[in-house]
């Protein structure tokens, strides 16, 4: 293969973005809501509680992984689809610089996010522990590990979030002034607020509410916005024309 071509690039892209946030919200929601199981009976002695918890959690971790690695690559797609779409502004078009700085930023925290998780979760919940007398303590430190790793993981999901609704307004509506239905730039605007509402959520972590909207973001709105690009990345991105030059005649 000597190219490829601008429509193809958006095509696999955006079917990636789509296919990995779906299969990643699906995770995330049957882990949410105990589909696999739920955590054991709290016991009266701490180290025991805890040892508990952490073995019910790497029983969980296959699951955890493979949503968590999906949406590192769906973040990686979502990334590349930024100098993709900006191809669609003028070279003295601001959006062209907005496009890609939103989908980039967005693209480089949400993969951060998600790549931190999954170099801490199995090590803090390892159920092999030190045998110097300090279980308490080892797990008390875990413990402050894991919190500390949770709330940095939610930042960077929120900053990508934000950063990634500032690039879909201005991506919605290059791809509209490129042959994109209005319902698709529509589509854009509710994301980008559906998602701002979303990064806020943190600060008050209304359960079950915080899940469920990021599950509408993720596996809904997202897929929607991404399918309906790649379907129509051939009427945005045309092919060029062949210019087709005559032999001289013998």
């Amino acid at each position: 293969m000597s190219r490829l071509e601008w429509s193809s690039l958006a095509r696999v892209l955006a079917w990636t973005l789509a296919i990995t946030f779906i299969f990643g919200t699906v995770t995330v929601l049957l882990l949410s809501f105990q589909a696999f199981g739920s955590p054991p009976t709290p016991k009266p002695d701490f180290a025991d509680r805890i040892v508990a918890e952490f073995e019910f959690q790497q029983s969980q971790w296959p699951i955890d992984l493979a949503g968590t690695a999906a949406f590192a690559v769906g973040f990686l797609a979502l990334g590349g689809l930024g100098p993709v779409l900006a191809r669609l502004a003028d070279s003295d078009d601001a959006r062209r610089g907005l496009v890609t700085a939103g989908f980039l930023t967005a693209g480089g925290l949400g993969t951060a996010a998600q790549l931190l998780w999954i170099g801490t979760a199995p090590v803090a919940t390892d159920p092999h522990y030190c045998e110097c007398g300090l279980l308490a303590d080892e797990l008390m430190s875990r413990i402050t590990a894991l919190n500390i790793v949770q709330g940095a993981q939610t930042w960077l999901t929120s900053g990508a979030i934000v950063a990634a609704a500032a690039g879909v307004v201005a991506a919605g509506t290059l791809g509209r002034e490129a042959g994109m239905p209005k319902a698709w730039l529509w589509v854009s605007l509710a994301l980008a607020v559906v998602g701002v509402i979303a990064a806020i959520l943190p600060v008050v972590d209304i359960y079950p509410f915080n899940v469920l909207l990021i599950a509408v973001i993720a596996g809904v709105l997202f897929p929607i916005w991404a399918i309906w690009l790649a379907l129509r990345a051939r009427d945005v991105w045309p092919a060029p024309e062949v210019e087709v030059v005559a032999e001289p005649s013998a």
